[in-house]
């Protein structure tokens, strides 16, 4: 057959994809059985050696087909905000037994020491140096905070915070590997950790004010974060030690796709909280009082996020 009659033989069936591809047509999902014939003309326009050109439209119309099909780049930022807005606080709610012990291992042992210290200062030398929580001492005392705060001081305090925030949100995560108990007990040793400087720096008037405020707005964030990390290392480790009727192999692949948008959560959450240390937190234009109410309200925010994101009632129910 003669390129000629090829071209006219099959026109209207390129014109009809146009049509889909413009969005003239009213018939769109038509789109996959023409997808079908369309490669059929290219491999009969390469067989049998056609101008170049009609090649190239071929390819070209064959390609628009298999990005509206299996990938439009448009798709590409509402699967991100699909995966942030109900995919992560579902996956989130779904795990709330793990999600609960990682809160616990957090925040349970953070109270706990916290009010020990609280009651009884001399505790404190039992979890930390001496001269570490005097260095946290001098680091809130009033006028102290401001140090290498200013606009330059901001951006590398920055970098710093993102870099020691990744870090601990990794180990965290990373360690859930071995079975989970790393994750549980890098939970745990955070909440120590916080739990002991805030009783300490707490009993102390000059310094309590300044720690509260410094830390009430951007811990919402990091601590949110911190706790995701961990739980997704936990999932991930009892996939290894329980795998249920899968292979070990594929319960981890199940388990770290199943984890995938809570663990960026938890990096997105990491960053922005750096961000909020940074050039908030550490901010001594803005008083105290304005960011205990900043702080109120986003800890309100994650709460509400993490309760009620995601419940559209035409989603599949993930939560259970």
């Amino acid at each position: 057959m003669k390129q000629t009659q090829f071209e006219q033989q099959h026109a209207p069936l390129w014109e009809a994809i146009d049509a889909i591809l413009q969005n003239r047509s009213d018939h769109p999902a038509a789109l996959p059985a023409l997808y079908r014939r369309l490669c059929q003309c290219q491999a009969l326009a390469a067989q049998r050696g056609y101008s170049p050109a009609l090649g190239d439209y071929l390819q070209a119309q064959a390609s628009a087909c298999h990005l509206r099909l299996y990938g439009a780049a448009a798709e590409r930022p509402r699967a991100l905000l699909r995966w942030m807005l109900r995919d992560l606080p579902r996956r989130v709610r779904a795990e709330w037994r793990l999600l609960l012990l990682a809160t616990l291992a957090v925040f349970g042992v953070a109270l706990a020491l916290g009010l020990l210290v609280w009651q009884q200062p001399h505790w404190a030398y039992s979890f930390i140096p001496p001269e570490q929580l005097e260095k946290y001492r001098q680091m809130y005392r009033p006028g102290r905070i401001t140090l290498g705060r200013g606009q330059e001081g901001d951006v590398q305090m920055f970098g710093h915070y993102i870099w020691n925030n990744v870090t601990i949100c990794f180990r965290t995560f990373a360690g859930g590997v071995f079975g989970g108990l790393p994750s549980l007990l890098s939970l745990a040793f955070n909440g120590m950790h916080m739990g002991v400087i805030a009783g300490w720096l707490s009993k102390d008037p000059l310094t309590r004010t300044q720690f509260w405020s410094f830390v009430v707005t951007h811990s919402s964030f990091e601590m949110t974060g911190l706790v995701l990390a961990g739980l997704s290392g936990m999932r991930l480790g009892l996939g290894l030690i329980a795998p249920g009727r899968l292979s070990r192999r594929h319960a981890l692949f199940a388990a770290s796709r199943a984890m995938f948008p809570v663990i960026v959560g938890a990096a997105l959450l990491t960053v922005l909280a750096a961000f909020v240390e940074a050039f908030w937190s550490a901010s001594p234009a803005v008083p105290a009082a304005v960011k205990y109410a900043v702080g109120g309200a986003c800890w309100a925010a994650v709460f509400a996020f993490f309760l009620l994101a995601g419940r559209d009632r035409g989603a599949p129910h993930a939560d259970r």
